[in-house]
């Protein structure tokens, strides 16, 4: 009994197929957006050439290993600009042609409240290279991707697609990850957007909390440094101010010293006026004693002048007078011994022996008186001589202090 429901649920799809195909029924106006309208495919997998046409409700295929339930699909990912790793098989759509034939395709009819959308994928096992077609018009995977997209079918998604390659990394979603898709598939495409925004709200949210924390514990030690540094800055506050307090009294100094050496000034040009002044008192008093000075000084310069000459001239003449008594001296001797010579040899011949003894005798002690003649006239030469010095010395001397008193006076005008 159960083959002949079997059939008769055969001829109930392939009867609605007609009838799809050429008016509208109410089932249709049912029908949402993005809702597959059929599927066919050629040379696709373990499919030769297959239709199905799905209700507006839900659809269950239910079939024995290996009849081409997972075919159907991957028949719809393929055929939406799917990406054969969301399917988890093979990674070429070249393998998803039929074995033995070199292309295949899937054309699959969306509904669309302006006009349904007819997509045609054809796929050549060569260089596994595809041919889009839309609404019977050849144009690029990226065109069928912004189609699909307008239509909010995400064939990525696995909460709204999920082949059963994929079943255990459903299984492994976290809760964000399920939360995020079933936004993606459920909600409408601005929900994802504002939950992204949110999301990065919340980031942002976090770093201005971090940054926050670290800006307060920055400000805390801040204010523990500026407190620890709070002397420091007291002390060179206080530095500050006697460094201009020096600076300032530096700049006046100049002008201290000056009105100081100003004041000595003063008071020295007050002492000399005052010294000046008793000069010229002391001057006027003194002035008939230094005249008497100068007369006694005229003076006593012409009697020392007079002194001197009378003391060279009564030397010289001392002299002369012994130089005159030692030249008659000496003719004295010499006379003396021409005559002792001369009757020496005549009173030789007369008395030879005791006669000669005795005038030898005389003779000799003649010598000895002219010498003692000699050398008391040398002495009285070097005592006039010594004199002569010792006079000529003090007329220096004298001639020296005045000279000395003459400095000091002129030394002392010119200081007044």
């Amino acid at each position: 009994m159960a083959e002949p429901k079997k059939r008769q649920r055969l001829s109930h799809v392939k009867s609605s197929h007609k009838t799809s195909n050429h008016s509208q029924s109410e089932g249709d106006e049912r029908f949402v957006d993005g809702s597959i309208i059929s599927i066919t495919m050629k040379n696709f997998l373990t499919y030769d050439y297959s239709v199905v046409n799905p209700g507006t409700n839900l659809n269950m295929i239910v079939g024995a290993n290996g009849t081409g339930k997972s075919s159907i699909v991957c028949a719809i990912c393929l055929g939406l600009a799917g990406k054969t790793s969301v399917l988890g098989r093979g990674d070429k759509v070249g393998l998803y042609v039929k074995r033995g034939c070199k292309k295949g395709f899937i054309e699959i009819e969306l509904y669309k409240k302006d006009g349904n959308v007819v997509i045609h994928r054809e796929i050549h096992v060569e260089n596994n290279r595809s041919v889009w077609m839309l609404n019977k018009r050849h144009c690029s995977q990226k065109d069928v991707e912004e189609e699909v997209r307008t239509l909010q079918i995400q064939v990525s998604n696995l909460c709204q697609f999920l082949p059963q390659e994929k079943v255990g990394e459903f299984a492994k979603m976290s809760k964000i990850e399920l939360l995020e898709a079933t936004e993606k598939s459920v909600g409408p495409p601005e929900m994802y957007e504002y939950h992204c925004k949110l999301k990065n709200f919340r980031g942002k949210e976090r770093e201005l909390e971090n940054a926050v924390k670290e800006k307060n514990s920055f400000l805390e030690k801040a204010k523990q440094r500026n407190e620890r540094n709070k002397l420091d800055v007291n002390r060179f506050y206080e530095r500050q101010r006697h460094l201009d307090m020096i600076e300032l009294l530096e700049k006046k100094k100049p002008w201290v010293e000056y009105e100081t050496a100003r004041v000595e000034r003063d008071h020295v040009i007050a002492e000399r006026n005052e010294v000046k002044q008793r000069l010229i008192t002391l001057k006027q008093v003194q002035a008939p004693v230094v005249r008497k000075i100068q007369q006694i000084e005229n003076q006593l310069h012409s009697t020392e002048a007079q002194l001197e000459t009378a003391a060279i001239k009564e030397a010289s003449n001392k002299c002369k007078q012994k130089q005159d008594q030692l030249d008659r001296k000496h003719k004295e001797v010499r006379i003396k011994r021409n005559a002792v010579v001369t009757s020496g040899f005549i009173i030789i011949k007369r008395i030879f022996f005791f006669s000669s003894c005795v005038s030898v005798r005389q003779m000799e002690q003649n010598v000895i008186d002219l010498a003692k003649i000699e050398e008391e006239t040398r002495e009285k030469i070097a005592n006039v001589n010594s004199q002569k010095v010792s006079v000529v010395a003090e007329r220096n001397l004298r001639t020296k202090n005045r000279q000395c008193r003459c400095c000091h006076q002129c030394e002392f005008e010119s200081v007044c």
